[in-house]
This record gives structure tokens, C-alpha cells and sequence, in this order.
């Protein structure tokens, strides 16, 4: 019998942070969504790993000229260990650039999963479990017309009903803004995407000009979120 997991929403992060987690944290059968292109991914991938180089104090220093036998250090993830090898290669990979679809695939994956792993792998104890990762489904929502707490909560539905069938732990991830100031695939200026305000009915319409705003109420969209996950950093999902 597939274990129970309470499903959970990290506190936003970098792209790499997110990957790190899942490896830190996982064990089979897990499965990692992400709600957009691969070039677009690889893109944001890119630009967190140059990022988090030039954040690192033990990055060149600039006092001194390289010499020849001295490289920059290589982020983790660019560092092919025998661990990261083994971890990665159970992890099973979907990229969902559209609503469709992220719900297409959500809906076709429970049978998949389930005949295709082995039934022992569900009930492993411990701080590691199997997970329905999914980075960037509220941003996914953004340039459609479902972008709404109707909308996300027919996602958010499905996403926990698949997690649950499969014995798997549902953790959604939405990307944070660089320096906290660069957008970053539909991230507000604010620089927290759960903050942002959603109406509630999909089909809403902005009104006004650059800051347009909703035509009726609107919700956090943590409010929304929090109806289904448990809001927790990386340290406290365990």
C-alpha cells in the first residue's frame, strides 16, 4: 500500500537550489515536471549556475592572475560524481510547456509510474521519499486565460490526486528573481510569486495601463496553494 505523504510548496528558489533538493531528498520512483521548454530551462539554468559563481566569495578574486593549473571552481551539478550520476538517473524527466500539456501528462503518468516500479520503493522510511516534483506551475499559468485561483486549483487537483495514487510526495517549486530584481519567467517585482494576486474566476480581464490591475476580487496566490501544500523551506521538508 503507497504510503501517504502530505503534499508541500517550497519557499521560492533558484533553479539549481530546486535540483539539489530533489537529489538530496528523493528516492525512486520520482518524477521531475518542468513547466516550460527545455531550451527555456536550460536557459534559466545557465544563468542560476552563472549566478551563484559570481555570488561565491571563493570565486576568482581577481588579486591574482590565473595560472595554468588553476580553473574556477565548477558548480556541483556540473561535477559529473559517481552520486550524482546514480541519483539523477532515477529520476524520471517531463517538460510540460503549456497548460495541456502539464495536465495531459498529470493525467497519463499515474498508470505509467505505477506498472513500470517496483512496489518496495513506496514504502522506504526515512528523510527520503519518492516525489511528483513540479518547478514552475504557477508560472505556467501566467499568460493563460486560467490564470486565476480557478484555474490553479484544478491544476493543484490534479497534481496532488497523481502524487497520491503513485505513493509519491507532491513539491512545487517556483523560481526566485536574481539579486531579487531581475524578472525571471513571469516572477513579480516583488520578487516572491506566491505573493502575487490572482482573481479567482478564470477568464478575468486587467483594466488600466503598465500597472493594470484585476477586474473584481483577487487572492494570494499562497492562499490558493495553502488550501492543498504545506508551505516549508528546503531545511524543514524532511
Amino acid at each position: 500500500m503507497p504510503l501517504s505523504y502530505s503534499p508541500i510548496a517550497l519557499a521560492p528558489l533558484l533553479c539549481t537550489d530546486f535540483i539539489d533538493f530533489i537529489l538530496r531528498h528523493h528516492t525512486s520512483p520520482t518524477t521531475l515536471i518542468i513547466c516550460s521548454s527545455r531550451e527555456a530551462f536550460l536557459q534559466e539554468l545557465q544563468a542560476c549556475i552563472k549566478y551563484t559563481h559570481l555570488r561565491d566569495p571563493t570565486a576568482d578574486s581577481g588579486n591574482e592572475p590565473p595560472s595554468d593549473d588553476c580553473h574556477p571552481a565548477l558548480h556541483p551539478l556540473l561535477v559529473p560524481t559517481i552520486h550524482l550520476i546514480a541519483k539523477s538517473r532515477s529520476v524520471n524527466l517531463a517538460f510540460a510547456p503549456t497548460l495541456p500539456h502539464l495536465r495531459a501528462y498529470l493525467a497519463t503518468c499515474m498508470s505509467s509510474i505505477r506498472s513500470s516500479s517496483p512496489s518496495s520503493n513506496f514504502t522506504k522510511p526515512g528523510p527520503q521519499y519518492p516525489m511528483l516534483a513540479v518547478w514552475g506551475l504557477a508560472t505556467l499559468h501566467r499568460s493563460t486565460a486560467e490564470h486565476s485561483a480557478q484555474g490553479l486549483s484544478r491544476s493543484l487537483a490534479a497534481a496532488v490526486e497523481t502524487a497520491k495514487v503513485n505513493g509519491q510526495r507532491l513539491v512545487l517549486a517556483e523560481s526566485t528573481a536574481l539579486n531579487g530584481e531581475v524578472e525571471y519567467e513571469g516572477i513579480g517585482n516583488v520578487g516572491n510569486p506566491w505573493k502575487e494576486q490572482v482573481p479567482l474566476l478564470s477568464g478575468s480581464v486587467r483594466f488600466g495601463g503598465e500597472d493594470r490591475v484585476w477586474a473584481g476580487k483577487t487572492v494570494e496566490l499562497d492562499r490558493v496553494v495553502g488550501r492543498w501544500c504545506r508551505f516549508v523551506m528546503t531545511g524543514d521538508a524532511g
